[in-house]
């Protein structure tokens, strides 16, 4: 069962759940992945993955971003101080190899999961599912504005609008790629996606540096990559390499 965390971050108090191995044949500290979800979704979308990953030898941070779920705060220019801050959670936490972290994020925790993969050093390896380029992310949210006025119905995620706006135009996943290199990063992407095209992700995987690699799926769609268990086993293969695999118990 995943043990429910609180971290504090810039701004706001973060809500989590930590996933760490069962199995008795390994023995700590683990390798780690922290878990990024996208724009209006939260930590209890992506526990598939993080349970997958437990069971497979990794521990798993999986937390509602700011303005998300039960963490407080809005979405604004601090937001990938969470991903710092989820970093240094996991580094306090005995059972972890605080030497082996990475990031998995998709769609906007893709984007993140990028810039943290530029920023901090402290990550040894980044994937990102169908990252969500910031024009993307800011058509998408001036889109969901205009909803909310006509349908007078609350969005699923708290945002300090212009903020968060701001900092979306003065960034960007294509310069931030490169950056990531020499630390490898892996893409994921459904052909069939009907909210980023997969060539945005082509674009990524042209911009960053070696070591990469990138699986671009047949048909699915947006949020099928994201779930996929043929996908979570690929993904999780590639960590094992990356990070390398739990210690067996002596």
């Amino acid at each position: 069962m995943p043990r429910s965390v609180r971290f504090e971050t810039v701004g706001a108090a973060l809500a989590g759940l930590l996933f760490l191995p069962e199995n008795s044949a390994w023995s700590g500290p683990f390798p780690a992945v922290i878990v990024c979800h996208g724009l209006g979704s939260r930590k209890e979308n992506h526990s598939d993955f993080a349970g997958f990953l437990a069971k497979r030898g990794f521990a798993a941070l999986v937390f509602d971003f700011r303005g998300h779920g039960q963490s407080s705060g809005y979405l604004d220019a601090n937001t990938l101080e969470d991903v710092r801050c989820a970093i240094a959670f996991l580094k306090a936490q005995r059972e972890i190899d605080a030497g082996r972290i990475a990031v998995r994020g998709s769609s906007m925790g893709g984007l993140f999961a990028l810039h943290a993969g530029a920023e901090f050093d402290s990550l040894r390896a980044v994937v990102a599912i169908c990252p969500a380029p910031e024009e993307i992310l800011r058509s998408g949210l001036l889109r969901a504005e205009r909803d909310i006025s006509v349908l007078d119905r609350p969005l699923s995620f708290r945002v300090n609008l212009p903020d968060f706006l701001e900092y979306l135009e003065r960034r960007s996943v294509f310069a931030a790629a490169p950056q990531i290199a020499p630390r490898p990063l892996m893409l994921v992407h459904a052909r069939g996606d009907e909210v980023i095209p997969y060539t945005s992700t082509e674009r990524l995987y042209e911009a960053a540096g070696e070591p990469k690699s990138i699986a671009l799926l047949d048909g699915g769609s947006h949020t099928s990559a994201q779930h996929d268990p043929r996908v979570h086993e690929l993904v999780t293969q590639w960590l094992e390499h990356t990070l390398g695999s739990a210690q067996a118990s002596e």
